[in-house]
């Protein structure tokens, strides 16, 4: 018998399993719901779904998909530049933006090198750099400062095996919004002692004045930028898999060389074309979620167990601040009655007491506050 285990790459052995929300599939077996019937508040996407004009391109190609994908797609790539006020070569579209993740750090990181990530964030940082047989520096942001970025301790952490922090703004899960001004001087602070800055811009959408906060129009004037943009949250195509990345031509062109081909398919490509210029569609998300988020914080905040901190995007921090109750058995409690919460508990910087909300369309919000709710009593 050969045993696999000894053959498995060093940085591999020691992987674990890290969760996410949006496992409708297997709360709908686990509880006999059927999907329709499940309002999930665990993934952070648009209530309003996938652009009708995204749709129809995607059902109007699906004659081409016996083709490979265009392996150049410069028509997509003019379509996402556009959007992000940037040039066709500064842009690179990956399958989600968790590929490019992956593939950033696949390229920069190796064995004896290390990764500098303020926490509490997305956990796919962390899952790359194991992958790929980096070492972690974690930077504890106080949920007494509303989980604010000290700059200054994160300057303070680099050293000379560092080569890459990793920064999300706004930050997952915390909703957390960094000013432009000290990204900037951060930014300018690595490049001199020549680490890059993987800027994670996932859910810079949902921003009122997205275009002030984003830092995509610094990728010409910084080599070590790379700024990271999804079109999974704001524009529903989570099943779809694309997103892209904005960085220097120089940089751009590296980690083509490095990418897998064909890692888009198709069908993703011609929803993305057309999503990102629907003008109507952003215009429509984002008054239906200033008004929506508005009243899920005020009814938040009238349930004297909870603290719900504040947030520039579209979800939610809550920690449970009275009682027993945890964030696990609130999920569990909430997924009998069909509702799917993000349980923080795995978060790097978070405990038991923390959980995540999307904000929905009002009529849903208000089902799932009033849920909530009726655990008063097990707190």
């Amino acid at each position: 018998m050969v045993d696999i285990s000894k053959l498995v790459k060093e940085s591999f052995r020691t992987l674990s399993p890290y969760f996410h929300g949006g496992n409708v599939w297997e709360l709908s077996e686990k509880y006999n719901i059927p999907l329709d019937q499940l309002i999930d508040f665990s993934i952070s996407t648009n209530p309003l779904g996938v652009p009708e004009k995204a749709l129809q391109n995607i059902r109007q190609s699906l004659n081409l998909i016996s083709h490979y994908p265009d392996p150049d797609h410069e028509w997509l790539l003019e379509a996402l530049s556009n959007s992000a006020d940037v040039e066709p070569d500064n842009v690179i579209v990956g399958n989600g933006s968790t590929e490019l993740i992956y593939l950033f750090t696949e390229v920069f990181i190796e064995s004896g090198y290390e990764v500098i990530i303020p926490v509490p964030t997305f956990s796919e940082y962390k899952a790359a750099t194991e992958r790929f047989g980096g070492n972690m520096t974690f930077i504890n942001c106080d949920p007494a400062k509303n989980f604010q970025l000290n700059f200054e301790e994160l300057k303070r952490a680099i050293s000379k095996k560092t080569r890459i922090i990793f920064l999300c703004n706004p930050n997952s899960p915390t909703g957390c919004l960094h000013e432009k001004d000290d990204i900037l001087r951060f930014i300018g602070f690595a490049a001199e002692k020549n680490v890059l800055v993987f800027l994670d811009e996932d859910y810079i959408d949902f921003v009122d004045d997205s275009k002030r906060y984003s830092m995509a129009e610094y990728v010409g004037d910084y080599d070590n930028l790379f700024v990271l943009r999804s079109l999974t949250k704001f524009f529903g195509l989570a099943g779809a898999r694309i997103g892209f990345g904005i960085a220097s031509p120089t940089l751009v062109e590296i980690l083509r060389r490095a990418k897998m081909p064909w890692s888009v398919n198709s069908l993703a490509m011609f929803g993305a074309v057309e999503a990102v210029k629907d003008e109507d569609f952003i215009k429509k998300s984002r008054l239906l979620l200033q008004r929506s988020k508005r009243e899920m914080l005020e009814m938040f905040r009238a349930i004297p167990w909870l603290k719900v901190y504040p947030s520039e995007t579209n979800f939610l921090l809550v920690e449970i601040i009275q009682g027993e109750l945890t964030s696990t058995q609130l999920q569990k409690g909430l997924a009998k009655r069909g509702f799917l919460i993000r349980d923080c508990k795995d978060f790097d910087g978070l405990h038991h007491r923390f959980f995540r909300v999307t904000v929905r369309r009002p009529e849903e919000n208000i089902k799932l506050i009033e849920t909530i709710k009726s655990f008063s009593n097990q707190k």
